[in-house]
């Protein structure tokens, strides 16, 4: 019987090739304040939500600042050939991210991806150059994420679907966790290792789209 796959990517040093939030919030706000709430919040100190509060305190933007910003960032460079090997082969997929739409929705568009369902945190201009966050998935979730990506893996996931997540960092803990299949690297990878759970380690989409084509 064929496979049912159902697929959960993370956006940030994942689609993107760099963690977009973390460039976001260190260029137009603190950057020594924002590390230091990333190193507390991978403590426990505070939840993710409490990071973003804090941060967009201290952070001055505008929209046209943050679309002038977006037009830099580049995608996996397979990332566009993976999109049209789920669209062949009808493999649902979500953008699950605990970064804010405000910044990847304008990414995603540019290189013409607009019509991908994302999952984030919302972030918005509340006068001149203010921030207010909102965090929509939050109540759902584990309590420590700002938008628990385990949440959606169990939420959209069928009976006779197999989850797949990809993902790269410490947030995406709760979203691998929950998937039958991880594809991971860098922080996530070592987490995964570290806490023997079965991941496949990669590169790009492109090792993905090997998977795929071999297990389809």
């Amino acid at each position: 019987m064929k496979r049912k796959y159902r697929i959960f990517c993370d956006f940030d040093g994942t689609v993107a090739l760099n963690d977009v939030g973390n460039i976001v919030f260190t260029k137009f706000g603190n950057a020594e304040h924002w590390w230091k709430l990333v190193e507390e919040w991978r403590q426990g100190k505070f939840d993710a939500r409490e990071m973003w509060r804090r941060q967009a305190k201290i952070s001055s933007m505008n929209s046209e600042d943050l679309k002038k910003f977006a037009k830099t960032q580049k995608l996996d460079p397979f990332f566009s050939s993976f999109v049209d090997f789920c669209r062949d082969h009808d493999l649902p997929m979500y953008i699950v991210s605990d970064g804010m739409d405000a910044y990847i929705k304008p990414i995603l568009e540019r290189h013409g991806f607009s019509d991908l369902d994302v999952r984030s945190n919302r972030l918005s201009f509340n006068g001149g150059n203010r921030l207010k966050v909102d965090f929509p998935y939050y109540e759902l979730g584990c309590g420590s994420c700002a938008n628990c990506k385990g949440y959606h893996v169990k939420r959209e996931t069928k009976t006779d679907e197999v989850s797949v997540y990809i993902g790269d960092g410490y947030s995406d803990i709760c979203g691998a966790v929950e998937a039958d299949i991880i594809f991971a690297k860098k922080d996530l990878l070592t987490v995964c290792r570290e806490k023997s759970i079965d991941c496949i380690p990669y590169q790009t989409f492109q090792d993905i789209i090997r998977f795929f084509r071999q297990n389809l």
